[in-house]
């Protein structure tokens, strides 16, 4: 190689680095802005009802308000890919409802909340994934929604690649999130993406992950060990949960005495045993959460955890706020974001009604926030 040649090819290489380099300074940037988010569920995805009528009114700017006053500074906003095309069709499948997204998304702005678009599918489309067929409607929706964004604040909206994928294979679903991620930065190479592990996102799947090739990536997480009590009496997952009642955190197996004799089922017992006997305090949760930081270190990536919480129509209310507290204090003592699940759904912030908010005190001293946020009275929808 002459010698021309090898000063070309040597600045190539210094401006490639330089790239990855700044590339990897604006995620990071970015991502410490993501502090102390919540999760807007049931809005614009996870609904039966994704009518015009649910999506105007289910949430609205008063909600925001009293999201930002709080104390959160931003929101995950689940988007259902329905609303947004059908089997790779050109356009949008209900342009009204992408009017309405927009509106969402600059009425969250307005009220000093970053956003964080996730894409959040039903079963259907997840299971689809294992057919090209499927990929190739998951790589479309992503063009459509970042050919619509991509002028759009680029600081201040982050392109979330999918909530809880549930690709078994972490292989394929690599593979998957890196043409995604392709295909979006064909179209838009200004805006943060937000991307996740295979299956359901916990801490486990987390670890077995490698990050992709673009420098300008967030990485997340889900965190809600141990479902023995985070989600007791839920009647979705696994099958035991709907047995479970008043489990405390912590919790020794003598604290569980009662809990045990009104279990049925060897291996219902069994599960909330091995709960009593985890290590499931503050100290445990500190140190699983150490891995996760220790795996990002490592990888020198940028990482949030952008789900977690207890569902609060069976835990004692005392115990909800140990576990949430504790979650909370370790992900910021490894300098971690979060946002809790949810606002106003079965594991939410607030009672919300269609004439008032009510703030859940407890909950926000758990995370650490204005546990002295008012009641709002809403005024007619």
């Amino acid at each position: 190689m002459g010698a021309s040649r090898k000063v070309l090819f040597s600045a190539l290489l210094f401006l490639t680095a330089f790239q990855v380099v700044k590339a990897q300074s604006v995620a990071f940037e970015r991502a410490a802005t993501l502090k102390h988010g919540i999760n807007l569920s049931g809005w614009f995805a996870s609904s039966r009802d994704l009518s015009p009528q649910h999506i105007a009114s289910y949430t609205n700017a008063s909600d925001l308000k009293t999201i930002h006053a709080m104390g959160f500074d931003f929101v995950r906003l689940g988007v259902e890919p329905s609303l947004i095309e059908r089997h790779g069709e050109v356009g949008p499948a209900d342009p009204a409802a992408l009017t309405e997204l927009d509106h969402a998304v600059q009425e969250a702005l307005a009220n000093h909340l970053e956003v964080l678009l996730c894409v959040f599918p039903n079963d259907q489309f997840k299971q689809n994934l294992d057919t090209e067929r499927g990929v190739d409607d998951y790589v479309q929706l992503w063009r459509i929604l970042a050919t619509h964004f991509v002028e759009q604040d680029h600081a201040r909206i982050f392109y979330e690649l999918m909530n809880e994928p549930e690709v078994h294979d972490p292989y394929r679903w690599m593979g998957i999130q890196a043409r995604v991620d392709e295909a979006i930065r064909q179209i838009d190479p200004y805006h943060t993406i937000v991307a996740t592990a295979a299956n359901y996102s916990n801490l486990p799947d987390l670890l077995q992950l490698e990050p992709l090739p673009d420098a300008n990536v967030i990485y997340n997480f889900h965190f809600y060990d141990p479902h023995e009590f985070t989600h007791q009496g839920a009647s979705w997952g696994a099958d035991n949960w709907i047995f479970y009642q008043n489990i405390p955190y912590p919790a020794t197996p003598a604290d569980l005495t009662v809990q045990m004799k009104n279990v049925p089922g060897d291996l219902a017992r069994y599960e909330l045993y091995e709960y009593s006997i985890g290590d499931w305090n503050a100290q445990g949760i500190a140190g699983r959460i150490a891995f996760a930081a220790a795996w990002a270190r490592e990888r020198n990536v940028p990482l949030i955890c952008d789900e977690f919480g207890v569902y609060r129509e069976t835990a004692p209310p005392a115990s909800r706020g140990r576990w949430i507290h504790d979650v909370r204090t370790a992900l910021e003592a490894n300098h971690i974001g979060w946002a809790m699940w949810d606002y106003r759904g079965n594991f939410g912030i607030v009672t919300r009604t269609a004439t008032e908010i009510t703030p859940d005190d407890a909950t926000l001293k758990a995370l650490g926030l204005n546990a002295d946020a008012q009641p709002v009275v809403l005024s007619e929808q």
